[in-house]
């Protein structure tokens, strides 16, 4: 692998045959206008001499730009013109052979038209070409297309940057780099386009631009709208999330208290999150009440289908009220099937308590807690030290390394119903762009000023709830 590091955000791959009569020089400095960052010279048909002269005369086009040239398929001809490095398809090459022909600093790319390829990139590569995400006609004879799903899952098993091709144009390029996608390579979008400049900087306006991540909860509801599914999209669109939901449990509660659930049909909670990832790009999930084993043991298998990211469990199962809301049985299901699904679980201490077997925990066992609810299977656990007496709230939060003591003010008020739920919410929303320590410690943010400003509201007669649009309504 090559020590040096190119901007490949928005990667222009030539065709002369696209041009429209523009030649290729011009279409490329028209492209690099517009924002192109890199350039690959492709042309399968042209001599080694006749790909040389083309590439000697990018070169000299680029150079002032600094945007660095990139040969597809032939590392002699990136040797002779001083290319940036090359790129090479499943059968085009040896990775290994081209760095030991371009030293140590070239970057070379590699071709990847399969989940399965992703098992067998030799050590050599610098980034990958990922695709086709979508049909494309550039290239026909390219394979099925793998699809916004097939590239999350590229994700998911490299480390290696990776340019995402096929049929991508600016409508999508958004969602294909929030999926993942370090940057996105076009063919056809510049080269065909009537004005390759004006194309290039729509290309990269749509890579450069923040896209909202799209967030699931798995829930039950409260008609109050202060906890549940209604509180959890209240949190995604006040921290700039797109919020869905897939309800697991109808419950007719308040401020003052529960009064009856009506749990969902495990089949119906399963097509509700089918529907969803079939046709929308999930980039977390929260889950919420579950309500019974058999729901529990519903949305594992879909999500384990789905091959779900960033998944936060509020293991709920006793209201803030104190009313009981699930059973023993969903308890037990919750722990072996759900737990060791998530990215982060979090329990308060009377949830971790039943969780871990115990009958309580005291603020001197949170740390030695954490560890045993570890021991469950989740990649870390955030124990809410909120039911504990004083002057400030601890959570802990443990990941397996190390522990992490996070405190915050607490506020004399009785508007706390659905916090939990909202804490949760607000990390799911918050995991895609952080890591996860910055999305705990953002998410308490929020709910401390969200609970400090619910006086500002005035909603119910019992525990009110938290003020999930503070900083939206003045």
């Amino acid at each position: 692998m090559s020590g040096r590091r190119l901007d490949l955000r928005l990667m222009l791959v030539t065709d002369p045959a696209l041009t429209q009569g523009r030649g290729l020089l011009a279409t490329v400095a028209a492209a690099v206008r517009g924002g192109v960052t890199a350039v690959q010279l492709r042309d399968k048909t042209a001599s080694d001499a006749a790909l040389a002269e083309t590439a000697a005369a990018l070169q000299a086009l680029l150079a002032p730009s600094g945007v660095p040239l990139i040969v597809n398929d032939r590392p002699e001809v990136a040797l002779q013109v001083s290319a940036a490095g090359v790129h090479l398809g499943q059968d085009d090459g040896d990775p290994d052979r081209a760095r030991r022909l371009l030293g140590a600093d070239a970057v070379i790319g590699w071709s990847v038209t399969d989940i399965a390829q992703l098992s067998k990139v030799p050590q050599s590569v610098d980034y990958i070409g990922f695709g086709p995400v979508f049909a494309t006609a550039t290239k026909p004879d390219a394979g099925r297309p793998l699809g916004i799903r097939g590239l999350c899952i590229c994700r998911e098993r490299t480390r290696l940057p990776i340019v995402a091709i096929g049929g991508i144009d600016a409508r999508h390029a958004g969602a294909v780099m929030a999926a993942g996608a370090d940057g996105i390579a076009a063919v056809s979008a510049i080269c065909a386009a009537a004005d390759p400049e004006r194309a290039a900087a729509a290309l990269r306006s749509a890579v450069d631009r923040p896209v909202p991540p799209n967030v699931l909860t798995i829930a039950g509801t409260d008609p109050s709208g202060g906890a549940g599914i209604q509180a959890d999209l209240k949190t995604f669109s006040a921290l700039g999330a797109y919020g869905m939901s897939a309800v697991t449990a109808l419950v007719a509660q308040n401020t003052t208290g529960v009064r009856a659930v009506q749990t969902v049909d495990p089949d119906f909670v399963a097509r509700q999150i089918d529907a969803v990832f079939d046709d929308v790009r999930v980039d977390a999930v929260k889950i919420g009440m579950v309500g019974t084993a058999e729901t529990a043991a519903a949305v594992a298998d879909r999500l384990r289908h789905h091959g779900a990211r960033h998944i936060v469990l509020d293991p709920v199962t006793v209201a803030k009220s104190g009313d009981r809301l699930v059973s023993d049985e969903a308890v037990v299901a919750l722990r072996e099937k759900l737990v060791p699904l998530a990215e982060v679980i979090t329990p308060n201490l009377p949830e971790g308590a039943v969780l871990a077997g115990r009958t309580a925990i005291a603020a001197d066992e949170m740390e030695e807690a954490a560890r045993a609810l570890h021991k469950l299977g989740p990649a870390a656990v955030l124990l809410k030290g909120g039911h504990l007496d004083g002057p400030e709230s601890t959570d802990i939060l443990f990941d397996g390394t190390g522990i992490v003591r996070l405190n915050a003010p607490r506020l004399a008020t009785q508007n706390t119903h659905g916090t939990g739920c909202t804490l949760s919410s607000a990390i799911a929303a918050l995991l895609p762009r952080h890591p996860l320590e910055e999305a705990v410690r953002k998410a308490k943010a929020y709910l401390t000023d969200a609970i400090a400003a619910s006086d500002r509201l005035a909603v119910g007669s019992g525990r009110g709830p938290v003020h999930h649009f503070h900083a939206q309504w003045k």
